[in-house]
């Protein structure tokens, strides 16, 4: 079960000191102040201290991703206008949620966007493209993207991305003003309150390297990370490992040969067909899952976005 948002908030930003950012601006003689006098040495160890195993900085996450993600919905085309498909696919997703150790308050957002895409944000926060829900031809290929997505931010990727990418002081500055709520005790309430208008600025300067990290790509290694992810929710659910690559073989179709496309699920070629055959080598060493047994869900979203059997590549073979 994930454990609920205000549990985590009362333990706070300071549990577990010894590696939060809050242990760097209280240890020793270092005061927020002097932290946010000088961000960008702090900031340097932002990626390791957000390793998947580090569950302190589970707070700090997903006061990230629960500030940002309105802002990137909004950027994305914003939510579908159909209640049915979001509550199907936000019932369709619950399972694959439960299989996270992080404690996030997950959420998923159908987006009025047509491109076959999807993203996660730190802290559990999900979008995903009505364009891609036409290309997901089973229930295992919907779960797979989902899984693909989570696995991205159960273990920390976006921060540790734009770390990398040149971002580590406008992070650091967020975080630290996340600090400075805990540490004033002025807020016990929900995560909504914790970013507060203090947080607001930091959001504004990091949401563009945000939104161009979650629709161009991550590094080779964070997504085989996040595909070999799929393979152990499908294994906690049930799903048949066999049938993990498969959405992806679709989306390696949808693009031409030739053309520069990189999406946080699509690599450009052959970078996904590497992928592929990594997920299939892993998968063929896993028992065979059940299957799934009929989800309404499911049918639910088929009902909207019928599975489009042909692909941009190849039209003649239209059905």
């Amino acid at each position: 079960m994930n454990t609920p948002f205000t549990t985590l908030h009362r333990r706070g930003f300071l549990a577990g000191a010894g590696t939060s950012l809050a242990a760097l601006a209280l240890g020793g003689c270092q005061t927020v102040q002097n932290y946010a006098n000088d961000p960008v040495g702090a900031a340097n160890t932002i990626g390791g201290l957000f390793a998947s195993d580090n569950k302190a900085s589970s707070i700090d996450q997903a006061a990230l991703g629960q500030g940002l993600y309105p802002r990137l919905i909004a950027q994305s085309g914003g939510a579908y206008s159909n209640a049915r498909v979001q509550s199907a696919v936000r019932s369709f997703a619950e399972p694959l949620f439960r299989v996270s150790t992080r404690g996030y308050r997950w959420e998923i957002t159908v987006l009025d966007d047509n491109s076959p895409n999807a993203w996660a944000l730190p802290g559990g926060k999900l979008g995903i493209n009505k364009g891609l829900l036409r290309y997901a031809a089973s229930e295992s290929e919907l779960a797979a993207v989902i899984a693909h997505e989570m696995g991205h931010a159960e273990l920390g990727h976006q921060v540790a991305e734009l770390d990398r990418k040149g971002s580590a002081d406008k992070l650091a500055e967020f975080f630290k003003g996340v600090a400075q709520t805990e540490i004033n005790a002025v807020n016990t309430g929900p995560l909504s309150d914790v970013v507060g208008s203090a947080s607001r600025a930091a959001l504004d300067r990091i949401a563009p390297a945000m939104s161009d990290l979650i629709t161009s790509g991550y590094s080779r290694d964070h997504e085989r990370e996040a595909d070999a992810y799929v393979l152990t929710v499908f294994r906690a659910t049930g799903y048949d490992p066999r049938q993990a690559s498969a959405i992806f073989k679709t989306l390696d179709s949808l693009v031409p040969p030739g053309e520069d496309k990189t999406t946080s699920l699509f690599s450009t070629h052959p970078g996904t067909r590497a992928r592929i055959e990594l997920i299939d080598e892993a998968a063929a060493r896993l028992p065979a899952g059940g299957g799934s047994a009929g989800s309404a869900d499911f049918a639910t979203i088929k009902a909207v976005f019928p599975t489009r059997r042909y692909y941009l590549r190849n039209p003649a073979e239209a059905s």
